[in-house]
């Protein structure tokens, strides 16, 4: 009495073997896509932080020194051990005592905008 062979034959491994790759394949995708989505996110980030104190610095301004705030005035800025290039628009309101100011933040000077803030400063 002859015993049959048990196993998998050669096209069920070569069947197994390319699901485990596409699925490993989708899997490196996904870290990648993850990890730079978080750079993006990162970047987005610290880009608000900048023009948030940028503001704040405006705010300050035209409480105590200057009024109107200055329009297209543009700077630099450390953080994150990276230099952040920011520009401010100013726009006048229909009050006299109010001005809309608008920050613009990038990675570099000629580069896409990361991150805007717009707000309302007022003469007090």
């Amino acid at each position: 009495m002859a015993m049959k062979a048990r196993g998998f034959t050669l096209i069920e491994v070569m069947v197994a073997l390319t699901l485990f790759a596409v699925g490993a394949l989708a899997a490196v995708q996904l870290a990648s896509e993850t990890t730079r989505s978080s750079s993006i996110l990162e970047d987005r980030y610290f880009a608000s932080l900048v023009a948030s104190n940028r503001m704040a610095e405006v705010h300050a301004q035209a409480r105590w020194r200057t009024w109107p705030p200055r329009d297209e005035a543009s700077g630099e800025a450390e953080l994150a051990n990276r230099t952040w290039y920011w520009e401010q628009q100013v726009v006048a309101t229909v009050t006299e005592d109010l001005q809309e100011v608008t920050i613009r933040v990038k990675l570099a000077a000629d580069g896409p905008v990361i991150a805007e803030v717009s707000g309302f400063v007022g003469r007090r």
